[in-house]
């Protein structure tokens, strides 16, 4: 139903009958709505309410599957289209850090270092941690992107710069990403900054 309302608002700026087909997946759609509810469920009991899919074609980024929200008809915040709503995405963007700081002679053997670390920003001393709150000292970039460690991505960013992590984040669609690189300052490289998944699943289909 999310879907259909997204479609159905776009249509509203023609006039007479139309005929649409669509690139909707009944039988992807329906099992993935089965999914969605059924995460929502086990994961109920750590506060999770709310779950999103959206599934595209990479050739062609057509629309297989999207399921805005485990129930349309909640009452509450089942027609708040999750797939469409700015979230921040975490460790999600960093694949585009990476692949900028390769455009710029960064290799997958490159040595990076995941150890404490201190940053000075205009907003103060910034110290990421990683998610388990261990380091792993030298690290190839390869390896630092593949476990998601936050140090060596922030100091990625410190290199090429927020601004540049910015625009190549605004050439691969994140609209969604509409202030300033002083705004996101390195975090950005870690996902301080709201977007959709609709722009990551796109992201992600030009990488593939």
């Amino acid at each position: 139903p999310h879907f259909t309302t997204r479609v159905l608002q776009e249509l509203s700026v023609l006039s007479g009958d139309v005929t649409l087909g669509t690139t909707i997946d009944a039988d992807l759609q329906g099992q993935l709505e089965d999914e969605a509810r059924q995460a929502v469920s086990l994961l109920s009991d750590r506060g999770v309410k709310q779950a999103a899919i959206v599934v595209l074609d990479n050739a062609t980024g057509g629309v297989l599957a999207w399921v805005g929200s485990p129930d349309f008809w909640e009452p509450t915040a089942g027609q708040t289209d999750m797939v469409t709503s700015a979230r921040q995405p975490g460790s999600a963007l960093k694949p585009f850090l990476y692949a900028l700081a390769f455009d710029r002679g960064v290799t997958a053997a490159t040595v990076l270092a995941d150890v404490p670390t201190s940053f000075t920003t205009v907003n103060g001393t910034y110290q990421p941690r990683n998610y388990d709150r261990r380091f792993r000292g030298p690290v190839r970039a390869r390896e630092a992107l593949a476990s998601s460690y936050n140090v060596p991505a922030v100091i990625l960013a410190q290199r090429v710069g927020s601004g540049a992590l910015l625009h190549t984040l605004h050439l691969a669609g994140f609209g969604s990403l509409a202030r300033t690189p002083e705004y996101y300052g390195l975090g950005l490289a870690l996902g301080n900054g709201d977007v959709t998944l609709m722009e990551i699943a796109n992201g992600y289909r030009a990488l593939a």
